[in-house]
C-alpha cells in the first residue's frame, strides 16, 4: 500500500483557501489518524413483515377473541392512544373491521379475510440471529459506514511505522453495546445491503429486532488532515479536520470537547517553534523591526481578504446567466487581482516580513529555479515527499547552471535504524558526487535550524522543514510560519555565518 495516497495532498493554494478563519491564522497542518473501531455485532433479525410489529400483535389479540380497544391495549401493556393508532391503520388497510354478530349485540372487532391472510403470513416468520460488521467512530462515538472509503482505513502498526499523529478516542474505552442505538445500526445495515447489491426482486427485507452483543472489536484509523489555527490576539488554538476531502465540523467539535489540544500538547509545541523567537535567535532581536512585521501582517490580511472575495465571485459567476452579469463579475475579479498585485508590490519594499506556512514551498521552488549565484538550505530532515522526482530535476538544472549550492541537514548521525527510507538523501549524495565543484552536502548531525537563502534576494528563518514534509518521527504540531529577510547586508552576514559551519572540518 502507498500510504501517502490515503491522505489528501494539500498544495499552497489549498492551504491559502483554508486560511480564512476570522481572528485566527493557519499555522500548521499534519496528517493524522482518526480513531475507528471495526466491530462485529450479534443481532436478532426477522424478515420484514407486511405490517409493523405492534399491528401484528393487535391482529393476534383480536384473533384470540379480545375485541375491545381497552382490552387490547391492556393485554399488550400499551397506551390506548398507541393501540388506537395501530387499529386505525389496520382498518384503513382493511385487515380488521367492526362486526355485529347479530342485531341484538354491539359491534366488536374481527379480522377480515385479508386480515386473516396477513396474520398467516406473519405467523410463519421466525426471528434469526445474524452478525454484522460495521464501523464505530471513536471520537464522535457513533456508528458509521464509510462506503468506498472503507478500504482506506489504516491499522495501528501502519500509523506508528509512518509516524502519523494518532488522535485518541474519547473516551478511551472501545464501544459497548450501550453506545449503540438500534435505529442507527439498522440504517447502516440497510446502506451496506444496498451497496453490496444483495437486494433483488425476490429478496426479503429484514427488520433488526435487537442487538445482543459485540463479539469483536478491532482498532483502525481513518486518514485525515488536521489544520491548526492560532488566535491573532491570544493563545487560543483551534483544530479543524479535513475528512474525505471535506471539512468536518463534527470532528472539530468532538476534538475540542475531548480537550485534544491539551492532550497533544499543541500549545507547547507552537510556543517552542514560534517564528519570531527563532528569528530573534538567528538574526538578533535588534534587527527585528516590529513596525515592518505589523505592516506585513496587515498586507497579508488584505491579500487573503481579496483572494476570498475572488473565490466567492468565481462561484457566483457559475450561477449567473446574462452576459451583462458575467461581465460585471469579471470586472470585480480583475479589480481584486489588481489589489493582490498592489499588496505584493508593497510587501516587496519591506526589509522583513511574516510568511504564512503555505508561502514556504513556493519560495523554495522559486529559489531552485531562479537563484543565480548561490543557494543555501538548512533542513534537519530530507525525504522523498519533498525531494521528489520533479524537485530533483529542477535541482539538477540549478547545478548545471553552475550555481553554488550548500545543503546542511540532519539531527542524527544517519545510523538510526528507525528511519530506513534514505532514498532522497542518497539521491542528493549522488548529485553532490556528480557536481562536486559547486554542490556541498553535509550532515550536521545536530541542526534544528530551518533556513533558506537565495543569492542576496531573500533569506527565510522558519520552523518549516524545507526538504521534508514529515519532519521528526516523533513530531509534534509546529508553528510553520516564518520570517523573510530581504536586507542584502543581513543576508550576507547570515550566509557567511552558516557557511563557516558547513565548511568546518
Amino acid at each position: 500500500m502507498n500510504w501517502e495516497s490515503e491522505f489528501i495532498s494539500l498544495n499552497s493554494e489549498d492551504l491559502r483557501r483554508y486560511d480564512n478563519r476570522p481572528g485566527f491564522d493557519l499555522v500548521s497542518y499534519q496528517e493524522v489518524g482518526l480513531p475507528v473501531y471495526k466491530i462485529t455485532i450479534d443481532a436478532l433479525t426477522q424478515i420484514r413483515k407486511p405490517i409493523p410489529p405492534i399491528e401484528e400483535y393487535v391482529l393476534k389479540i383480536i384473533d384470540a377473541g379480545v375485541a375491545s380497544e381497552k382490552e387490547i391495549a391492556g393485554f399488550l401493556g400499551l397506551e390506548l392512544s398507541i393501540t388506537m393508532e395501530a387499529m386505525v391503520n389496520l382498518r384503513v388497510s382493511e385487515d380488521i373491521d367492526l362486526i355485529a354478530p347479530d342485531a341484538s349485540q354491539l359491534q366488536i372487532w374481527r379480522l377480515t379475510k385479508k386480515g386473516e391472510r396477513t396474520l398467516r403470513e406473519a405467523k410463519i416468520i421466525v426471528p434469526e440471529e445474524r452478525t454484522f460488521e460495521i464501523n464505530f467512530d471513536g471520537l464522535l462515538r457513533t456508528p458509521r459506514w464509510y462506503g468506498q472509503f472503507e478500504k482506506s482505513l489504516l491499522k495501528p502498526k501502519y500509523i506508528r511505522d509512518k509516524g502519523i499523529v494518532e488522535i485518541e478516542p474519547s473516551p478511551k474505552h472501545p464501544p459497548e453495546l450501550s453506545d449503540l442505538k438500534l435505529k442507527d445500526i439498522e440504517k447502516i445495515i440497510q446502506e451496506i445491503e444496498i451497496a453490496r447489491d444483495r437486494k433483488s426482486k425476490n429478496s426479503q427485507e429484514q427488520d433488526l429486532l435487537a442487538l445482543k452483543a459485540i463479539e469483536r472489536r478491532q482498532r483502525f484509523f481513518q486518514p485525515a488532515t488536521a489544520l491548526v489555527y492560532k488566535a491573532k490576539d491570544s493563545d487560543e488554538i483551534q483544530v479543524a479536520f479535513i475528512v474525505d476531502n471535506v471539512l468536518s465540523g463534527e470532528h472539530e467539535t468532538a476534538f475540542a470537547r475531548a480537550d485534544g489540544v491539551r492532550k497533544l500538547r499543541i500549545a507547547d509545541s507552537l510556543r517552542q517553534s514560534d517564528s519570531h523567537k527563532l528569528a530573534e535567535e538567528v538574526l538578533g532581536s535588534n534587527f527585528i523591526d516590529q513596525d515592518s512585521l505589523a505592516k506585513s501582517r496587515e498586507l497579508n490580511k488584505r491579500s487573503l481578504t481579496a483572494q476570498a472575495s475572488i473565490n466567492t465571485v468565481q462561484e457566483s459567476l457559475k450561477q449567473v446567466e446574462t452576459d451583462e452579469e458575467k461581465e460585471n463579475l469579471r470586472q470585480k475579479i480583475t479589480k481584486l487581482e489588481e489589489e493582490i498585485k498592489r499588496v505584493i508590490a508593497e510587501k516587496s519594499t519591506l526589509s522583513i516580513q511574516n510568511l504564512a506556512m503555505y508561502d514556504h514551498r513556493p519560495l523554495l521552488e522559486r529559489a531552485v529555479r531562479e537563484s543565480e549565484k548561490r543557494l543555501m538550505i538548512i533542513s534537519p530532515w530530507i525525504n522523498t515527499h519533498s525531494v521528489d522526482k520533479l524537485f530533483l530535476e529542477e535541482f539538477e538544472n540549478l547545478l548545471k547552471r553552475k550555481v553554488m549550492v550548500y545543503i546542511g541537514y540532519g539531527i542524527d548521525d544517519g545510523k538510526d535504524q528507525k528511519y530506513p527510507n534514505r532514498k532522497a538523501e542518497k539521491d542528493l549524495e549522488n548529485l553532490a558526487s556528480k557536481y562536486s565543484q559547486n554542490f556541498m552536502l553535509k550532515r550536521l548531525g545536530d541542526t534544528h535550524a530551518k533556513i533558506l537563502i537565495s543569492d542576496t534576494k531573500f533569506a527565510v528563518i522558519t520552523s518549516f522543514n524545507w526538504l521534508s514534509f514529515k519532519g521528526e518521527r516523533d513530531r509534534t504540531f509546529r508553528d510553520e510560519r516564518g520570517i523573510l529577510v530581504s536586507d542584502p547586508k543581513k543576508i550576507d552576514e547570515l550566509f557567511d555565518d552558516l557557511l563557516g559551519r558547513l565548511t568546518e572540518i
